[in-house]
């Protein structure tokens, strides 16, 4: 009886279901997703390209779902150099103005990862989420009125593949679609 007691106190409590019902996203995965990533980034200003610094980073969070941080300067500029020993006010504020116009093309950018992304992940589950966090790079003394820091955008996957796939309209998208600007 003694023996019968402690197996189903044990049994009790081991967690429910077993290592099958975990996701598998294994780390090459996540490298894709990093690449792909990099390489999209790269490609959205193709005569003018962004200065992507590092590489993307990814993880899977069990219980949350994928997410991947990465960090560009949205208009790069000749930096300080010997020939080039500061940054005029004209350059800060043509950069300034070519950052503001470059945001919406980059959100949107973002927002066309999130959707690729949501497709190759397959073993991440459906109710999980899918993130992007971008850090805009500034120089010291720039002037960031009107720009943010940081870009976080996230949503489930399960919305993702809907709406890439052509089951719901893109406007399912926008209404899923939680965009954090610090």
């Amino acid at each position: 009886m003694r023996i019968l007691l402690i197996a189903s106190l044990l049994a009790a409590a081991l967690p429910s279901g077993s290592i099958a019902d975990k996701p598998k996203v294994n780390r090459a995965m996540i490298k894709a997703m990093e690449d792909s990533m990099d390489r999209h980034l790269q490609s959205i200003w193709p005569q003018d390209p962004v200065e992507v610094l590092g590489l993307t980073q990814g993880a899977y969070i069990e219980g949350y779902g994928a997410i991947f941080l990465s960090e560009v300067n949205v208009a790069p500029t000749a930096g300080i150099s010997p020939f080039h020993p500061t940054i005029t006010k004209e350059e800060f504020v043509r950069v300034h103005d070519k950052k503001l116009s470059r945001l919406p093309q980059l959100k949107a950018a973002m927002q066309e990862m999130l959707l690729s992304s949501a497709g190759s992940l397959d073993s991440v589950p459906a109710n999980e989420q899918i993130t992007l966090g971008i850090t805009l790079f500034y120089w010291r003394g720039e002037n960031t009125d009107g720009l943010p820091s940081q870009i976080v955008m996230h949503a489930p996957k399960r919305v993702l593949v809907s709406v890439k796939s052509g089951m719901s309209p893109r406007s399912a998208l926008a209404s899923a679609l939680t965009v954090d600007e610090y």
